[in-house]
């Protein structure tokens, strides 16, 4: 089993072609402000996040970073995922000073209880609403999760 050793910032789209092949929505949202790998303790990739602003418009987009995606391949040993936030979170602190706070969902249609996230004491801040409203209405668009999600915060 491999375990996230440190990150490494990543300036290229390659990160976000990766996590697209991966994420259980194929998917990546654009604007983030910072890219990560985890990687090994030899250096190889394991997993990848990225964060960006906040998806909730009224939040402060200066002072808070929301991780719009993560991913860790299926060789990683139990709890990677908490060890890559821990990482993740060391390295906000240091070079987004600005940042104050962080956000992250998890998707209870997939299941996802924020495990994750409990783990590496993040407080569970509430539950979005369910919407049935969204991007079916736009040609070449569907909905990819429309269930409600649990909003997970913490300080970096």
């Amino acid at each position: 089993m491999r375990f996230p050793q440190k990150v490494e910032v990543c300036n290229s789209t390659e990160l976000d072609n990766w996590i697209k092949e991966r994420h259980y929505l194929n998917s990546v949202p654009g604007g983030a402000r910072l890219r990560l790998w985890v990687l090994d303790n030899e250096g190889e990739r394991i997993g990848a996040m990225m964060w960006g602003r906040p998806s909730a418009r009224p939040l402060n987009q200066e002072k808070l970073l929301e991780l719009t995606r993560m991913v860790m391949t299926d060789e990683t040993a139990k709890f990677a995922e908490s060890r890559a936030l821990k990482l993740a979170r060391s390295y906000i602190r240091k070079h987004f000073k600005e940042v104050k706070g962080l956000i992250a969902y998890s998707s209870t249609g997939q299941n996802h209880e924020g495990i994750i996230y409990k783990a590496d004491n993040w407080f569970e801040l509430g539950r979005t609403k369910s919407r049935n409203v969204g991007w079916n209405n736009r040609e070449g668009r569907k909905m990819r999760d429309s269930s409600i999600k649990i909003r997970w915060v913490r300080s970096p």
